[in-house]
């Protein structure tokens, strides 16, 4: 029953995204509709910023009341229902220059806010935004709250939002960026991240973390959130991720009854990276026979030819291969119809494949942790609500 769902399931993707035009189209509608979102909150935030300081100037202050509606034709189309702050009392002396977003300077305002979505908002460019499209200087104390109002009204949210749904398996694993400002050689810190997969197969990343290493203590951190914001970690049944000693002394205590697997990737890497390059070829096919067993038993069996046909030629790839195998074969304890989803991290790889593709583009630095902070969730959760299931 469950193999014939998931074969209609794959089916229904396929009519859905019959070629690769398709599949880029819905990525494009997709970001178009988030990038109105963000349009709405952008004018709202900096129009209330200038009434404020309008208001300032005033002996007799006015209150505000509520919002008024106005639409915007874009390039990304109709941008309906833009709240507009008011005053209660009508104030025939006010003349916004931010209201001029509506008439004029638009390419120029869409341009930066497009910037603002995709790199992650920072205050630098909501400066920028206000000098270059409305006409005048905004204060420090302006532009922070302006910041501070669009993070907190962020659809995305990704760390703040309630862990109310039910994730049957927790992928865990973390990629490598680069941040100034900390005065190592490198500026690294790694994005430690948590995808949550549902018994549907959706998936979303429901968590991350920028630290300095993947050491017990940061990982601690990113699953202490998790928990926190009402993970319940007894429906989990298992959590897939790298075998560290930091993970899982991090995962012994705050999933301490979760079963673990051990991605079979990352563990055939490290079994090719202790061998010679003359026999890394037939390795890499010994070591599929095991991964591809039916069964634990034949697993454990197939291990053990491998271990009695490359002892003597490759010692150090056998010992790589037996340290911690037992966590690798733990999917054979799951149905077969997740075995391809759960004995590796390639669902999490995906996503980072396409961080690693935008960082490029910010040449691999980000100027602070709070901006690379930002971008990752600003991204996350566009692909959140994008990628199809696969």
């Amino acid at each position: 029953m469950q193999s014939t769902q998931a074969n209609h399931s794959k089916i229904k993707r396929f009519e859905v995204f019959p070629d690769e035009k398709a599949l880029q189209k819905f990525l494009e509608d997709g970001f178009s509709e988030s990038l109105k979102q963000f349009i709405k909150l952008t004018i709202k935030s900096v129009v209330k910023s200038e009434m404020d300081e309008f208001r300032k100037g005033l002996e007799d202050k006015p209150y505000f009341n509520g919002y008024y509606q106005r639409d915007m034709l874009s390039n990304y189309g109709k941008i309906s229902d833009i709240p507009i702050p008011r005053f209660r009392s009508s104030q025939e002396d006010m003349s916004l220059r931010s209201m001029n977003v509506f008439e004029q300077e638009q390419n120029k305002f869409m341009k930066l806010i497009e910037q603002m979505h995709l790199l992650g908002i920072s205050q630098r460019k909501i400066k920028k935004l206000v000098k270059n499209c409305f006409g005048f200087n905004i204060g420090t104390s302006k532009v922070s709250k302006i910041y501070t109002e669009l993070v907190a009204s962020e659809s995305a949210q990704i760390n703040s939002k309630e862990l109310s749904a039910e994730y049957e398996y927790i992928m865990l694993d973390g990629i490598w960026e680069k941040v100034k400002g900390y005065g190592w050689s490198n500026n690294k810190k790694v994005l430690l991240c948590a995808l949550g997969i549902k018994a549907d197969e959706s998936r979303e990343i429901i968590g991350f973390s920028l630290q300095p290493n993947e050491d017990a203590e940061s990982w601690s951190i990113l699953l202490r959130e998790l928990k926190d914001r009402g993970l319940n970690t007894k429906g989990v049944k298992l959590v897939i991720g790298d075998a560290g000693a930091g993970l899982k002394s991090a995962l012994d205590r705050y999933f301490p009854n979760t079963k673990f697997q051990s991605c079979i990737v990352h563990k055939m890497r490290n079994v090719m990276f202790k061998c010679s390059l003359k026999n890394r070829p037939q390795l890499i096919l010994d070591l599929k026979v095991i991964f591809n067993s039916r069964s634990k038993q034949e697993a454990e069996d197939n291990a053990k030819a491998f271990a009695k046909k490359w002892y003597v030629s490759e010692s150090k790839a056998v010992e790589a291969l037996r340290f911690n195998l037992e966590y690798c074969l733990t999917y054979f304890e799951y149905p077969q119809v997740d075995w391809h989803r759960i004995r590796t991290t390639n669902l999490l790889e995906r996503e980072f494949r396409e961080v690693r593709r935008r960082f490029r583009v910010n040449d691999n630095t980000f100027q602070s942790e709070e901006s690379a902070k930002k971008y990752a969730e600003g991204l996350f959760s566009y692909l959140n609500c994008n990628y199809p299931l696969n």
